[in-house]
């Protein structure tokens, strides 16, 4: 049984409050078209951010409209996405994808998505080739406007530091349901973006305890950090 107990939701309001202070930026790029924002996430994996942004923009360049990429050879799917790690599996997934929408919607689209309760949005996302929970909640979240919690590796990380998780498989949906449940719905937005933020700036796998912002209200042993 975990020993990882529930932060309060004062506690959650705390630690977007001092994060909101350490970064200015508010967006990640996201996408506000549930489709892009579905390949732009899953372009990611793998890859470092300024490649799978510009990998992204390519993309978008040489197939500007979705139907474009339903009529496109997948060999032409992968030449645009080349430069994105594990490219041949995900030209494959998105090929299968524009396919699987055109058979369900009878477009290459996921606006059917609005008029889903988040659960069954949730539900239809994860039968999508190489979509996992992280991603059908970024779909979520940041295109159609859900109150979820993405969890990806770098929140699922400060969250264990903060002692408010006890495991980070981000594979795992019991993981990402726990981190989820951690947040009330009215923060998880704000939370998501800084965690991200800030396990990429600072608590990273070796992290910076020196200059986090967090420092005076993580459980995580300094001895273990390089404090610089």
């Amino acid at each position: 049984m975990s020993t990882k107990r529930k932060p309060s939701a004062a506690r959650v309001l705390r630690v977007v409050e001092i994060l909101d202070d350490a970064y200015d930026e508010t967006l990640l790029g996201n996408k506000s078209n549930p489709l892009d924002e579905l390949v732009y996430v899953m372009l990611s994996g793998q890859t470092r951010e300024d490649r799978y942004q510009n990998v992204f923009r390519d993309f978008k360049l040489r197939f500007p409209r979705w139907d474009m990429v339903a009529k496109a050879p997948r060999r032409s799917i992968l030449k645009a996405i080349w430069h994105a790690g594990l490219a041949d599996q995900k030209s494959r997934y998105i090929k299968a994808i524009v396919r699987r929408l055109t058979i369900d919607f009878g477009e290459v689209s996921l606006r059917a998505l609005k008029n889903m309760g988040d659960a069954d949005a949730e539900r239809y996302l994860l039968t999508l080739p190489g979509v996992g929970v992280k991603t059908a909640r970024c779909v979520l979240m940041y295109s159609l406007d859900r109150a979820v919690f993405p969890a990806d590796i770098h929140c699922l990380r400060v969250m264990q530091r903060l002692g408010w998780i006890e495991s980070v498989d981000r594979s795992s949906q019991a993981t990402a349901d726990r981190a989820q449940d951690c947040v009330p719905p009215p923060h998880r937005k704000r939370l998501h973006i800084r965690l991200v933020q800030h396990g990429r700036a600072i608590c990273r796998p070796l992290p910076r305890c020196g200059p986090c912002s967090l420092r005076g209200i993580c459980r995580w042993p300094a001895s273990k950090a390089e404090a610089v």
